[in-house]
């Protein structure tokens, strides 16, 4: 038990510090308002240390969603259509890029994993892209990619082609000719059935003029 100094009542310990705050709010002395958490206009400090602790949650996990979704390669991009990080998805499908006579490789340790809303990556040979953002796309993931295509042009590798000088632009998928500023990438979620041909195969085919 401990007698209180304010009124003398006994009170049993597990309860005093209760006691105080419940009787003696107001007249508590600063080393009983340390004991009892409360502030100088006698409310109590614990519920705002929650407050707090929440708030500190929060904001790491906003940033903690900015690293993810928001990182190096997804803000710099001049696509018609962006992406958007807030709506995560995780599709998946095929793409193949070939200029002349040389086929683009995205196991390329230098194409792979750039961008956070579209990538390759090494662990399955660069054959299966990963779309983890809503609204990729073609435009935008090939720009992740430092390729600029559109329905009548394309730079690739430093090289640019251009239809207006007598090169061939061909961009399709599944077999039907798309705008790449228009068309958003559909994908399946599954890995292995993207790799048995689900999902969207996009195709960009580009040829040099004689």
């Amino acid at each position: 038990m401990t007698t209180c100094p304010y009124c003398g009542d006994s009170v049993p310990d597990h309860r005093y510090g209760g006691h105080l705050e419940r009787v003696h709010a107001d007249e508590l002395t600063a080393i009983d308002r340390r004991r009892v958490d409360l502030t100088e206009d006698g409310s109590n400090r614990r519920p705002l240390l929650l407050y707090a602790g929440a708030g500190i949650v929060l904001v790491l996990f906003v940033i903690g969603y900015a690293a993810v979704f928001l990182g190096p390669g997804t803000a710099a991009s001049s696509a018609a259509i962006q992406p958007d990080p807030s709506a995560p998805i995780h599709e998946h499908g095929t793409l193949t890029v070939q200029y002349d006579e040389t086929v683009v490789a995205f196991d390329d340790p230098e194409l792979t994993e750039r961008d956070n809303c579209f990538h390759f990556h090494d662990h399955d040979n660069g054959e299966i892209w990963h779309a983890h953002c809503a609204d990729v796309s073609i435009e935008y993931a090939l720009e992740t990619l430092d390729m600029d295509v559109t329905a009548e042009s394309a730079t690739i590798d430093g090289q640019t082609f251009d239809e207006a000088d007598g090169d061939t632009v061909s961009v399709t998928v599944n077999g039907e000719d798309v705008d790449p500023q228009e068309y958003i990438l559909e994908g399946v979620e599954s890995v292995d059935d993207a790799t048995d041909g689900a999902g969207d195969h996009v195709e960009i085919v580009v040829t040099s003029g004689d």
